[in-house]
């Protein structure tokens, strides 16, 4: 526990940590032993808990300590405060002594919009000493960037896998939203006017589809060499790293691409229509980060960014698979 000398309405510090110390062990030696004081020292502190509040909150024998109602009372007030006291100083602690006040995230140039401005807000909010530096990064960078120097602390992208099998270890943060799945076709593609494109369709069909330049542990989560229905995709492993790759062989070919319904906001290209795909589901946005000086940062981030969703209802969108059921991914 922390010692600290300021004053609580009239209860000084040590006084909270003693009372809270004995009400807990129920032990007034056990107490001392856990505060690193005299026994005797953790008595006067009661007394004067006692004294300021008026009332006895121990109901002390030679073999057994209780609370008394009002200890009781003081007891459930008190702890949720101390509590509360104690994570607001851990969180100015860890944005003070990790990260020099800054930390460096990256955001894949390809998400919604509102993720960038909710995030940052969010986070200097929860953390005041401590600045976001934001760049704006292509979703692939992130593969080079793998067993190397990053040029971000932590980077929010399109993330559908849990875990990598990556040396070192690539850390992955809980899902920050979840964007349904759309399919990319050029204009003169046989499935170019649909309202809605089924994966089905795709495959029985025969359309090639674009399969980019990832490793298997990303790619078959991002583009699945079979659909929900058993049928395999007739998949294209093309040199398309970035996006802008991508929009052009589908504007001069008759490759489908399998993205996600938001990639229009950002990117518009003539040639290029966007369709809403059914029979996968939503692609995850997650935070990511590998080791470094600033990890533990990063990693509240991460989790303080998974809140935030929750908060702003990022996640409460369900999605329908082709059958037509409404499902909830994990």
């Amino acid at each position: 526990m922390a010692y600290l000398a300021y004053r609580v309405g009239v209860l000084e510090m040590r006084e909270i940590e003693a009372f809270l110390g004995v009400a807990e062990e129920l032990h007034f030696g056990r107490a001392a032993e856990r505060l690193r004081l005299s026994t005797s020292r953790v008595s006067n502190l009661v007394r004067a808990v006692e004294r300021r509040v008026g009332a006895q909150l121990f109901e002390r024998s030679s073999r057994v300590v209780r609370l008394t109602p009002q200890g009781a009372q003081l007891y459930a007030g008190l702890r949720a405060a101390y509590v509360q006291i104690e994570r607001v100083l851990d969180d100015v602690r860890r944005a003070s002594t990790l990260g020099g006040g800054v930390l460096r995230v990256g955001f894949s140039t390809t998400l919604p919009a509102k993720l960038r401005a909710g995030l940052i807000s969010a986070f200097e909010g929860r953390y005041p000493d401590c600045r976001v530096v934001a760049s704006g990064l292509p979703t692939t960078d992130l593969l080079r960037w793998l067993g190397k120097e990053w040029p971000v602390d932590v980077f929010v992208t399109w993330m559908p896998a849990v875990s990598a099998p990556v040396e070192p270890p690539l850390h992955i943060g809980p899902v920050i939203h979840r964007v349904p799945r759309a399919v990319m076709l050029g204009s003169r593609h046989p499935l170019a006017g649909k309202d809605v494109v089924d994966v089905e369709e795709l495959a029985v069909g025969g359309h090639p589809v674009i399969y980019p330049e990832l490793p298997p542990w990303f790619g078959e989560f991002w583009v699945p060499t079979t659909t929900p229905g058993g049928r395999a995709l007739d998949l294209r492993r093309l040199p398309a790293r970035y996006v802008e790759d991508v929009l052009r062989l589908v504007a001069e070919g008759e490759l489908a691409h399998l993205t996600f319904a938001s990639l229009l906001e950002a990117y518009d290209r003539p040639g290029v229509v966007l369709a809403p795909l059914t029979g996968l589901p939503p692609v995850p946005v997650r935070a990511v980060w590998a080791a470094g000086p600033r990890e533990h940062l990063a990693a509240a981030f991460a989790e303080h960014a998974a809140v935030h969703a929750a908060e702003a209802g990022w996640l409460s969108d369900s999605w329908r698979d082709s059958s037509g059921r409404s499902e909830r991914p994990s």
